[in-house]
């Protein structure tokens, strides 16, 4: 595809999809309607961009076609990751086009380890990085030994894939890596789990360094049960709120009846209940994240979320928090009262990749 700068400008929306669909678009779950609606108003041109691993020559084409791209890809999905989309990616970028999330944005700011390189922050939590297998199995056992109870994340995942709750089961002081642990998956939501040696989980694990390069573990939240938090930002500014109730690593007989799940409500950033977080977030924290990791302000995402757990209620019996994870690559739904934020901000980033581009 020829490459026009003239005429409004092109945003492309990349998801993984069909490609043989006569009108390609995200599915209706995905809730892109009011952001679709807020572009219109702003004279954008939106271009619908299915990915499929087998298609990269085509997409390649159609991404070069537009002046920026939105990319909702998780790390993996349907047994894909983004090996083949990221590079691609990269490549647009070097030639001019706009992308949000950028890969390496996505490197620094949307894997695991940016629960370990931010530690030190009001949201941090006591947490290791492990860089390799070898590592995992030297480290590992004496950190479980020392707490009892950890909860290990692969570097790049979602949806809680490569996530567990590892437990001892005897109260000893010390473990040889042959003790028994009781381990959780997180993506089981009856709270079932499994008894194996400290060593066979960790042989289990061993794959996942294969596509995340990396493992974190965190100390386990006791508050897990009073829900999670979720913050969405454009760039560094808050821009709304969900509250959501995970069932992956609760506390759970096996057996009886689940937890019946509240709903979960999308809201916009002045909801008073959240101010104080909102406050911290954009005041302290996301400073202090871009600080560490490298980041300005126009390289953060134009959409992308921090996942709050609740920490131990503080002197005044105030609530605090800690940071689960960060999504980057697929934030969506998104609230909808957000999108003529994300809207703009995509569409300011990318006249100025337009202009540099002419």
């Amino acid at each position: 595809m020829t490459h026009s700068h003239n005429g409004p400008v092109r945003i492309g929306i990349l998801w993984r999809g069909d490609r043989t669909v006569d009108s390609p678009a995200p599915r209706p779950d995905r809730q892109l309607g009011p952001l679709f609606e807020a572009f219109t108003k702003l004279n954008v041109t939106i271009v619908p961009v299915p990915f499929d691993d087998a298609a990269v020559d085509e997409v390649r084409e159609e991404l070069l076609g537009c002046d920026g791209v939105l990319v909702w890809v998780n790390p993996i999905q349907d047994g894909a990751n983004r090996a083949t989309l990221d590079p691609l990616l990269r490549e647009a970028s070097a030639l001019g086009v706009f992308v949000s999330a950028h890969p390496d944005v996505i490197l620094k700011l949307g894997t695991k380890e940016v629960i370990f390189h931010t530690r030190e922050l009001g949201w941090g939590s006591d947490t290791a990085l492990y860089g390799s297998f070898a590592d995992l199995k030297k480290r590992f056992p004496a950190r479980l030994a020392e707490r009892g109870r950890l909860v290990l994340k692969q570097g790049r995942g979602n949806g809680g894939n490569g996530v567990w709750r590892v437990e001892l089961v005897a109260e000893d002081s010390t473990i040889d890596p042959n003790e028994f642990a009781r381990v959780q998956d997180a993506q089981v939501k009856d709270g079932s789990s499994e008894m194996m040696s400290v060593a066979d989980f960790m042989e289990r694990c061993e794959e996942y360094f294969a596509w995340s390069g990396c493992l974190v573990d965190q100390e386990y939240q006791e508050r897990l049960a009073d829900g999670m938090l979720r913050c969405y930002f454009t760039h560094d500014e808050v821009v709304g709120f969900a509250r959501q109730w995970p069932k992956g690593l609760l506390n759970l007989d096996p057996g009886k009846s689940l937890i019946e799940s509240q709903p979960s409500t999308m809201e916009g950033p002045d909801v008073p209940e959240y101010q104080a977080l909102r406050v911290k977030a954009e005041g302290e924290w996301v400073p202090q994240m871009m600080a560490i990791l490298g980041l300005d302000r126009e390289s953060l995402p134009v959409i992308w979320d921090a996942d709050f757990l609740y920490g131990p209620k503080d002197a005044t019996g105030e609530d605090t928090y800690v940071l689960c994870e960060i999504n980057v690559s697929a934030v969506w739904p998104f609230p909808p009262m957000a999108s003529e934020k994300v809207a703009a901000a995509a569409l300011l980033r990318t006249q100025a990749a337009r202009a540099s581009r002419a």
